[in-house]
C-alpha cells in the first residue's frame, strides 16, 4: 500500500509499529 510506505517513513521517526498497524 502507498499509505504503508508513507506511514513507515513518517513512523520511522517515532512510532513505526502503530503506524504500520493502522495501515
Amino acid at each position: 500500500c502507498i499509505m504503508g510506505k508513507v506511514a513507515a517513513h513518517m513512523g520511522k521517526e517515532g512510532d513505526a509499529t502503530p503506524f504500520t498497524d493502522v495501515t
